[in-house]
């Protein structure tokens, strides 16, 4: 296996980033001496090693989570020993591809995003998870998982963390305005724009610099379903389409008025924690952050749903999956059969302060059940009153090229946001070079 761009010392101090908020090894065999009846060492086993490629261990909150769920299965485990290691999420897709692609990651299990866990299942990177499944007796939701299984029904990979966007405030600094969190996207200019106090405090968080392309265009995806806008039909990109561009619009008139401009995640982030942001479209994901890095303004988030009329949000299924090039599977099933049991995939997800269940028997996990009754900020996140839509539904076609797709929206974005032209100028011209991209599809 390829030498990791991370140490472990990296990941153990973490770092902050990912998806527009959030962000921020090696292989130490374990081995295990076999004592014969007399009390004489009669033979010394190693276990073997499963390295996990993830950017989550990075993430306050979720990297602490994902160490005490390996460190109980280590524990457990004669055979085997999981080390969780892998990339920021500012660079994990590219990283992965390159070394999926050059053969150096043979990394047996590998976690995915929704835009890369489709780009690798339909190049054939991924191998079924029947074993594993059928191991822990669970039932995959058909709906969660419908774009990682095949034509026989094989699914190849299992969310170890589904996450929907909505609209996440700091109730305090809306009580102290006097102010209701918007229903409407009119509202929600107003609103940020009346709790912007620059340059103290900001009534918007959205990530704005190509430096974190990856966050940027993680976010703006689901910018356009602020008016059920779509990237693409097919093969066909909607880059100019009235919808997108009305979408982008009133995301510069937010970054005009209320956004922090310039600033990385990390900076972002410790203004969202010491109480200097309102609001955000965030995922989920990002309260654990909020939480592992102030816990006093954890206590102040809510959620509504995204403020319009359909909805719609986007809900990203991130699976984790074997990985073809593996060198050892059978530990990695091994892992994976531990890991789907209810009880254990319940921990992991209240560990990581997460609440969709990626099969219905993890609900019957009483101390599940008992969870999901104190997490005050979920409401917004729920399906209802969100509605649920997968990045394949924004993307079309494009989402084996998602990236790509979002260099060049972003690329060409830049003109609008320095003012050089209009939000439609600057699509018209990602709009030719969408549809020059839709050729290598």
């Amino acid at each position: 296996m390829a030498k990791k761009a991370q140490d472990p010392a990296l990941l153990e101090s973490g770092g902050v980033s990912r998806r527009g908020f959030i962000k921020g090894a090696g292989a130490v065999s374990g081995a295990l001496a076999v004592t014969s009846v007399t009390g004489a060492p009669a033979a010394h086993a190693a276990k073997k090693t499963v390295n996990i490629t993830t950017w989550m261990g990075f993430e306050p909150g979720r990297k602490e989570a994902w160490a005490s769920i390996a460190a109980k299965f280590n524990a457990q485990s004669t055979t085997t020993e999981v080390k969780i290691t892998g990339w920021p999420f500012a660079s994990y897709v590219n990283q992965v591809l390159t070394g999926l692609e050059a053969g150096t990651l043979t990394d047996d299990l590998i976690m995915s995003t929704p835009d890369l866990a489709i780009r690798l299942f339909k190049s054939g990177y991924f191998l079924p998870l029947t074993e594993p499944i059928k191991a822990a007796a669970v039932t995959p939701n058909p709906q969660i998982h419908a774009y990682l299984t095949d034509a026989a029904g094989l699914i190849y990979g299992v969310s170890v963390v589904t996450v929907n966007f909505g609209l996440l405030y700091n109730s305090d600094l809306f009580t102290k305005a006097g102010l209701k969190p918007a229903t409407t996207p009119e509202e929600l200019l107003a609103t940020a724009t009346k709790l912007t106090k620059k340059p103290n405090q900001y009534g918007f968080w959205h990530p704005n610099i190509m430096a974190e392309q990856g966050d940027f265009w993680f976010n703006l995806q689901n910018w356009v379903n602020m008016y059920d806008g779509v990237w693409a039909v097919g093969k066909t990109p909607k880059a100019n389409s009235p919808e997108v561009v009305k979408s982008l619009e009133l995301w510069l008139k937010l970054y005009n008025a209320s956004i922090p401009k310039g600033l990385n995640n990390a900076a972002a982030t410790t203004l969202a924690a010491n109480g200097r942001v309102a609001q955000g479209f965030w995922v989920s994901a990002a309260v654990n952050v909020l939480k592992s890095t102030n816990p006093k303004v954890y206590a102040k988030l809510r959620s509504v749903p995204l403020p319009h009329a359909s909805h719609k949000a986007a809900s990203r299924v991130h699976p984790i999956s074997l990985n073809k090039l593996g060198k050892n599977k059978a530990n990695a099933v091994e892992f994976l059969d531990w890991l789907f049991k209810p009880a254990n995939m319940a921990d992991l997800t209240m560990q990581c302060l997460d609440f969709i269940p990626p099969f219905p028997e993890m609900n019957a996990v009483p101390a599940f059940q008992k969870y999901l009754k104190n997490l005050p900020w979920i409401a917004g996140f729920l399906t209802p009153p969100s509605v649920p839509i997968t990045p394949m539904d924004m993307m079309g076609d494009f989402i084996t090229k998602s990236d790509e797709f979002g260099t060049i929206v972003l690329t060409n974005f830049q003109a609008a946001i320095n003012n050089k032209t209009t939000v439609k100028a600057a699509m018209d011209k990602a709009q030719t070079q969408l549809v020059a991209l839709a050729a290598k599809l």
